[in-house]
This record gives structure tokens, sequence and C-alpha cells, in this order.
């Protein structure tokens, strides 16, 4: 009987503690920040988040024309999850959409975030693996603070066909040291490069016309939930940014 007790004990203390740790993704994916992860490296980091944290939901949305998964993750704290439904539907209805407005669930902030429309532009589904970790890191207690009040719909990778062919290309054409000059060959991207999706469309230019199956199979998603704030995050060349602020013209 003490043997038992104390093995229940030991084996309780570990979940405990497993729990409360979570692996960045430089602990789970090897050569992190060094080299391009793969497309399901991603995935698997993920899932190795949902599992071992009870502060994001995922839904897949779609498939690529490759038939890669085009996943959304929920973060938010334990409750609101809970509560996804009635919370989408609040939102609805502040601005018109719906007329089933519950008291029991409190308004929240929604916002979305997209990474990697242009697939090679690679930094952005990076970056995504941390934003969640440092968002469910159980140690990071100002994020903790923010999900008790926001929703945050994360999509790692709307573009999984561009991100994947560049990324087989960058790790076929890479060698064991990094160049750093611009003529060196992992920084001249071959036609059609993965800019682009299966059929070679600019997925960043269809947002508005929804030609494509990622953009057709996400804006049923996003008109479901209407966030607050979106942001659409994407690498700019060193020495051509395009920034102008809210007050100045754009240029065509």
């Amino acid at each position: 009987m003490t043997k038992n007790f104390y093995a229940v004990v030991l084996f309780l203390t570990a979940s405990v503690s497993a729990l409360a740790q979570l692996k960045s993704p430089s602990e789970f994916i090897p050569n992190y920040g060094k080299q391009i992860s793969y497309y399901h490296q991603v995935e698997d980091y993920f899932k190795y988040l949902t599992e071992n944290s009870a502060l994001i939901k995922k839904q897949q949305y779609g498939l690529t024309n490759e038939q890669r998964d085009l996943n959304l993750y929920f973060i938010s704290d334990a409750e609101n999850l809970k509560n996804l439904e009635q919370i989408r539907l609040n939102n609805l209805a502040s601005i018109g959409l719906s007329d089933s407005k519950s008291a029991t669930a409190q308004d929240k902030i929604i916002v979305w975030l997209s990474f990697n429309v242009h697939g090679n532009e690679f930094a952005g589904t990076e970056s995504a693996m941390t934003v969640a970790y440092e968002l469910l890191n159980p140690t990071n207690e100002e994020t903790k603070k923010w999900l008790k009040n926001t929703i945050v719909i994360l999509d790692p990778c709307i573009n999984p066909d561009g991100y994947s062919r560049y990324g087989n290309w960058l790790r076929e054409i890479s060698g064991k040291k990094n160049h750093p000059s611009l003529y060196d060959r992992e920084h001249m991207e071959e036609w059609p490069g993965g800019r682009y999706n299966h059929y070679l469309f600019d997925l960043n230019r269809d947002w508005a016309w929804q030609t494509q199956a990622e953009s057709q199979q996400r804006i049923k998603v996003y008109n479901q939930w209407m966030p607050q704030v979106h942001t659409d995050v994407h690498e700019m060349s060193y020495n051509s940014p395009y920034f102008f602020p809210p007050a100045s013209r754009a240029f065509a």
C-alpha cells in the first residue's frame, strides 16, 4: 500500500511539473533559428503545444492544393476557451451580425495573427512558433493577464505549399556555413520561388478576389469571427522597406 501510494504521488508530481513547463521552439526543433523548419516540424510543434497546454485549441480550416493542412490555433485562458462559441456570437452581435448575445460570456478582444502569406518570407512562420510559446509559457505573467480578456487566433502559415517549396530548396542548396553576401546562392532564389502558392498566385493579392483555395477557406472562418485586430506578418528587404505613417499618401 505504501509503495503504491508513493508511486501515485510521484506520478502526480511529475505530471504537474510537466504541465508547468513547455519546451520552446529551440528546445523542440533541431537548428531552430539557424535553418528553416520543415512544415511538418511546425505542425509537430503546435501539436505538442495543444497536448501540453490547456490554453490552446486547434481548428483545421482546410487543405492546400498539395494537401497540406491549413490550421488555426485559438489561444486564451481556459475559461474563455470553454466559452469560445458564445464569445464569437457576442462579438458578431456587437456589430449587428447576430442576435445570440449572452451576458454569461463577457465580451473579449479578438486578435487574429496571420503569418507567411508569402512562402519565402519564412521568418513569419518561424516567429509564429515563438509567439505561441510566449503566449502559453506558464512562467510569463504578462501574457497570462492579456489572455484573460483576449482571444488570439493564430494562423502560423497561410501558404504552406509556398513555404515548403522554399524550405526544401533552401535546405538543398545550403552548406554547413552561412554566407552573408547578397550574391551567394542561398540569396538568389530561382523562379518560381516560394512566394506563391501551388498555382503561382500571390496570396497576398488574393485577399480581395478570393480566387484561390487557401483564401476561400480562410475567409469563411474569418467572417465567422470578424476580429477587431488583424495582423498580417511579412518580411521586408533590408534596403527597401515599404512603410508610411497613416497621415501620408501611399504610392501605387
